[in-house]
């Protein structure tokens, strides 16, 4: 899969929140400060699509793109 375009949808805190898609979905888990969000600025090679914080637990909603 190439990605070629990225864009922000929505955050949601509860499953009747989540958007539908016809697509695959990519998820990305792990305890706070990792890297999860770095991550996916350099998969998408964009510096300011996902913003990064070196404050632990920041991201309390899910957020999807």
């Amino acid at each position: 899969m190439i990605i070629k375009t990225v864009e922000f949808v929505k955050s949601a805190v509860k499953p009747s929140q989540y958007p539908e898609y016809d697509f695959p979905e990519i998820a990305f888990a792990g305890r706070s400060n990792v890297g999860k969000s770095s991550l996916i600025n350099a998969l998408m090679n964009r510096k300011d699509m996902v913003k990064t914080s070196a404050k632990p637990g920041c991201t309390q909603l899910i957020n999807f793109f």
